[in-house]
């Protein structure tokens, strides 16, 4: 069990700074912005008291503490420490046929060594990496994401786990740097596993400036043998997003029993959209996919807002009303048009209200739109796009599960709580948006597992 202990100032202990803070009180319909009916909550720049984290496994006690959130840090990067480093509240696990059943897998842990970490599953094919180190990474357009394997301290008997260690970066540069710091036995006959499109790009870069052999991994083989190994030994990796809820309450740990994992959806979203059917850890399928992904949401957003990048963005949209820019059922009806079952707070056209702004602007019946506001509009319209398509895959494909992964998840409230309710809306409750605890991180870990017949003989 992982315990966080942690204070707020200015904030109640019960007040985590997970969710949003609105000035008005909006309804909870599909579309509309958050309520503003739970306690106050803010960003994690917030939080300036010392956070320790004690992790009992076996009997022993590891302790990390920091003495302050990094305020050069985004706000993304934030969010995901928190969570990683954070114990959520854990579902009714399910095996694939919605029957209870208690699971014997081990609880993986987090939170030590300045890097959170997961246990190891003890198998003989990692047993060599206690003599050796294995460095993976998986280098994106945006993010550089690091796994690597380290030795934890010893029991009270002497003995270690191994532990696999999640990193991120911002630039190459600094991933290099670091590498250049906990890589010490590292030589020209060592392997660094890569993935993604900066495997190919920065392979001679690596090369040069760690002296060592690059080996890449298939990208979407990678995503997927990641999934499945995080989804199969670590037992809190999924989990749900509820905003009704308060502060990490909200998010919601959904174990699954490792027999009934398969078949599900995945949503990638990065720069464009790709939506996978996996059966199996070796049978997938590109089904589909959309250009109306995070480039189109951090394109649009440059062109329309002053935000210059991704996190500025969703800081933006977290402050917006989107209601100043959409048009809803009530601007057309007048209120909820019932015969169809539309409430008057969903959106009816993203926008919409921009079209006659100039008209009502020379009427002197309206301001400028905010930039607030426009990012809003522009995250509920992909976002909601994503989801209904989601769906509707799912739907063709007779699929209960949906994991969404991908950089423009972020863990960001307003992300997971729209595609959250985007699946619920539209299969009436029958399926969920499931978040997975590692997911920048699926295409590392595959290719971490990936090793030549060179790699098992060191």
């Amino acid at each position: 069990m992982l315990e966080l202990s942690y204070s707020l100032g200015g904030f109640p202990l019960n007040g985590v700074p997970l969710g949003l803070k609105d000035e008005e009180d909006h309804t909870q319909s599909f579309s509309s912005t958050p309520s503003s009916s739970s306690s106050s909550l803010s960003s994690p720049s917030s939080i300036s008291s010392p956070v320790v984290i004690h992790t009992s496994s076996k009997g022993r006690i590891l302790t990390r503490s920091v003495s302050h959130f990094d305020e050069s840090k985004s706000y993304t990067e934030r969010m995901d420490e928190l969570l990683l480093s954070s114990s959520l509240r854990r579902e009714n696990t399910l095996d694939g046929k919605g029957n209870d059943f208690v699971t014997k897998r081990t609880t993986s842990i987090s939170g030590s060594r300045g890097a959170p970490f997961i246990v190891l599953p003890k198998e003989e094919r990692f047993e060599i990496l206690r003599e050796k180190g294995r460095f993976a990474v998986d280098i994106g357009g945006t993010l550089v994401k690091l796994v690597y394997s380290s030795v934890g301290p010893p029991d009270g008997d002497g003995t270690t786990d191994l532990l696999l260690n999640f990193r991120k970066f911002q630039s190459i540069e600094y991933c290099i740097d670091f590498l250049k710091d906990v890589w010490q036995d590292r030589n020209s006959e060592c392997y660094l596993n890569g993935t993604g499109g900066g495997s190919f790009k920065y392979a001679e870069l690596l090369q040069k400036e760690l002296g060592v052999k690059v080996k890449r991994t298939d990208e979407m083989l990678s995503l997927i043998t990641g999934c499945d190994f995080l989804l199969r030994n670590n037992e809190d990796e999924s989990f749900t997003y509820h905003h009704e809820a308060e502060g990490l309450e909200r998010y919601q740990y959904k174990p699954i029993e490792e027999k009934a994992i398969y078949p599900f959806l995945l949503v990638n979203i990065g720069t464009g959209i790709s939506v996978l059917k996996v059966d199996s850890p070796t049978s997938f399928s590109r089904v589909g996919g959309s250009t109306m992904g995070g480039g189109a949401f951090i394109g649009l957003g440059n062109l329309l807002t002053s935000a210059r990048s991704f996190d500025e963005l969703l800081l933006l949209a977290e402050k917006g009303d989107h209601r100043q820019v959409d048009s809803l059922v009530s601007d057309i009806y007048g209120g909820d048009y019932d015969h169809l079952g539309l409430a008057a707070e969903v959106i009816a056209g993203s926008f919409g209200k921009c079209s006659t702004l100039n008209h009502r602007r020379a009427q002197g019946l309206c301001e400028d739109a905010k930039e607030e506001d426009i990012a809003k509009s522009l995250l509920l319209m992909i976002s909601n796009t994503i989801g209904q398509m989601a769906f509707l895959y799912s739907n063709r494909f007779e699929m209960r599960r949906i994991y969404f992964g991908g950089f423009f998840i972020r863990k960001h409230p307003i992300s997971m709580r729209t595609l959250s309710y985007a699946i619920n809306y539209w299969s009436k409750g029958v399926c969920e948006a499931l978040f997975l605890k590692h997911e920048g991180y699926l295409g590392a870990v595959g290719s971490f597992l990936d090793m030549t017949e060179e790699q098992k003989k060191e």
